[in-house]
């Protein structure tokens, strides 16, 4: 990798990391994008409340058909719900950075490919993907595969995770909000709001099994010290290897709640299995470099709304995981930065991913 390269994938980052944005909202964000991929004179698609779709196309062929796609997202995570705090705690920022960077050496070395760059809009708030989709199926756009990396606090930067079978999860997330006042709850057991959370949070681990999981977060309720509740409300999500299973966790927690509740939901994710073949070819050319190792994923209950793409669009899947260990500040935390080296290797992978896709093609 030539000095130049890392230099713009460092000061991708870096500008980015600094400007966090919430789902759909990310004008910053995209206006970044936009003036970089305009100085390598790649075609813009698409930009509105998707996010930004380009192309580039470097052979002949059906006008409205890919080869490949690359998908990053441009959203942060709300580190905390109530004062609307984002954080590039999730990796986006690094995602992204990798991909621009990608698209910059696709634009300048010309391979006789046809690839579609897609920054997708809000993937933590949950609803880009399915935009996305929409727009690509309603303009009859196909595309032959299409690739998504995660940064993962889990593994050294020299490491890939992928795995053949189930990658991502299925998962259903709901905002509950239980109405203790006209169950009669409050004045029959005066419980403290501490007590009734500590009840529900039992209540929902009773249903976790080797193959699902169910957690509650986002707890609030209108008590005080010395106030009993009214009203409680939590985010609770379940996660599994099918949609099936999660809805019917979902409906068994709520049969056991005794009170009359409000249920919205919030996020719900299809499970993603690799494409099989796929799989093969991407472990095969990876565990030919000699600066990466390629691991198996395990099953780790991770949602994504990349899933999306592969329920709703005839396309080869194939998503993984980049090592991004950084002194053990976990994803997801306010704490967390990749490293440069990971931002190397993203850039790495999804570069040779490009030149063997191209050699595969034309020789």
């Amino acid at each position: 990798m030539n000095k130049l390269v890392s230099e713009q994938l460092f000061a991708h980052y870096k500008w980015l990391h600094q400007q966090p944005e919430s789902g759909f909202s990310e004008d910053k964000t995209k206006d970044y994008v936009k003036q970089n991929l305009h100085k390598v004179n790649l075609e813009k698609i698409s930009d509105g409340r998707l996010g930004l779709i380009y192309q580039y196309r470097g052979r002949e062929g059906p006008s409205k058909h890919f080869d490949l796609a690359f998908r990053s997202e441009l959203d942060a995570v709300e580190i905390n719900e109530r004062d609307q705090i984002y954080y590039h705690g999730c990796g986006h920022d690094a995602h992204t950075s990798i991909q621009l960077e990608l698209a910059t050496y696709v634009a300048q070395n010309k391979p006789n490919l046809n690839i579609l760059f897609i920054f997708q809009a809000s993937e933590e708030k949950y609803g880009g993907a399915i935009e996305v989709c929409k727009f690509l199926k309603k303009n009859k756009i196909s595309i032959s595969k299409i690739y998504a990396l995660h940064v993962t606090s889990d593994l050294y930067s020299n490491y890939v995770s992928i795995n053949k079978g189930d990658v991502l999860a299925a998962g259903l997330t709901c905002r509950l909000k239980l109405l203790l006042k006209d169950s009669g709850h409050v004045s029959q057991h005066g419980e403290s709001a501490a007590r009734l959370f500590a009840k529900l949070v039992l209540l929902s681990e009773k249903l976790n099994e080797p193959d699902f999981h169910c957690t509650i977060t986002n707890f609030s309720s209108n008590g005080s010290h010395n106030v009993f509740p009214t009203e409680l409300s939590f985010n609770i999500t379940f996660r599994g290897k099918t949609a099936e299973k999660c809805k019917i966790k979902q409906q068994l927690f709520l049969n056991q709640l005794n009170v009359e509740y409000q249920n919205e939901v919030v996020m719900n994710y299809p499970v993603l299995h690799n494409n099989a073949a796929l799989y093969d070819w991407v472990y095969q050319k990876l565990s030919q470099s000699e600066v990466i190792k390629v691991v198996e994923t395990p099953f780790i209950f991770s949602c994504d709304d990349f899933s999306v793409y592969g329920k709703e669009l005839d396309v080869a899947t194939c998503y993984f995981f980049i090592g991004a260990y950084n002194k053990g500040h976990a994803i997801h935390t306010q704490e967390f930065i990749t490293p440069k080296a990971t931002l190397l290797r993203g850039w790495y992978v999804m570069m040779l991913l490009v030149e063997k896709e191209n050699e595969r093609i034309n020789g």
